[in-house]
């Protein structure tokens, strides 16, 4: 009784059962005898997934990719000096559109980047904070961009240098968007905060060319090393039957010209025939 209870429980084991499903399966098989290439490419072809999987995930997480979007093209003025500080937007190509202020002062982009991680397609992308780029007409050498939190020391180095005041630009051009209706633009500048957004389906498409890849390569090289292997017998075979038509022992060179067909060799005791 206790044997047949410790069968059950031998049987019941999920390994045990996994092993003779799989014996069962290759006995059944009209495929099993296969060479040991086509078994290494199965075999490549099973353990290039998990492979694919890490690498795109790894690819995902050291390799990125930057881009900068112009959203929006805004100039600062004056009407005169002393007049309070003025913003407008852009409609039109910025380098043809005259100004319409009387004492202009800066240019300034609305910009927006974009960082994608990953390859060859973006697993998760970084949309940081929108910038207010403002480049002053009296030093274009200089930018600053007036959403970031060092705008006000570099306002303040400005209009020491050069006596350009643009302290309050940054309420200007919210008040320009506004009327504008672009609240969203508005709130991004006003929060600072960076979104990011995850794309497991494009880590997974990485992953499916990341492992067709491997397969491929893996089995150029199967094929390769076999083709190598057939041609490295093929020499060894001419040069085993070169040597003992010579009568000369294929392993050690003794000479057995004197044996018709030797079974093995009598200085180094290698198997020859049989």
């Amino acid at each position: 009784m206790a044997r047949r209870r410790q069968r059950r429980r031998r049987n019941w084991n999920p390994i045990t059962l996994l092993r003779r499903r799989l014996q069962r399966i290759d006995r059944q098989s009209a495929s099993r005898d296969r060479s040991r290439w086509t078994k290494a490419a199965d075999w490549s072809l099973l353990l290039s997934m998990p492979m694919a999987l890490l690498l795109s995930l790894f690819l995902d997480a050291n390799i990125s990719r930057t881009s900068w979007e112009n959203l929006a093209d805004l100039r600062l003025g004056r009407d005169g000096r002393g007049a309070p500080l003025e913003a407008t937007i852009l409609r039109k190509d910025p380098n043809r559109s005259p100004w319409n202020f009387g004492s202009p002062l800066a240019t300034v982009q609305l910009r927006q980047q974009t960082i994608e991680h990953g390859w060859p397609f973006p697993g998760w992308t970084t949309l940081p904070p929108l910038e207010l780029l403002a480049v002053p007409l009296v030093d274009p050498s200089m930018t600053i961009d007036l959403a970031a939190p060092s705008a006000d020391a570099l306002l303040e180095t400005l209009r020491s240098n050069t006596g350009v005041d643009l302290t309050d630009a940054l309420g200007v051009l919210l008040v320009t968007l506004e009327a504008d209706r672009q609240q969203a633009w508005v709130e991004n500048l006003t929060r600072q905060e960076t979104q990011t957004s995850r794309a497991w389906s494009a880590t997974l498409a990485t992953a499916v060319a990341i492992w067709f890849l491997l397969f491929l390569t893996s089995v150029l090289l199967i094929r390769t090393s076999q083709g190598l292997h057939f041609v490295a017998a093929g020499w060894r075979r001419r040069r085993v039957i070169g040597k003992l038509k010579a009568g000369r022992c294929p392993f050690c060179n003794y000479d057995l010209s004197g044996v018709r067909y030797p079974k093995k060799c009598s200085e180094c005791g290698r198997k020859i025939w049989g």
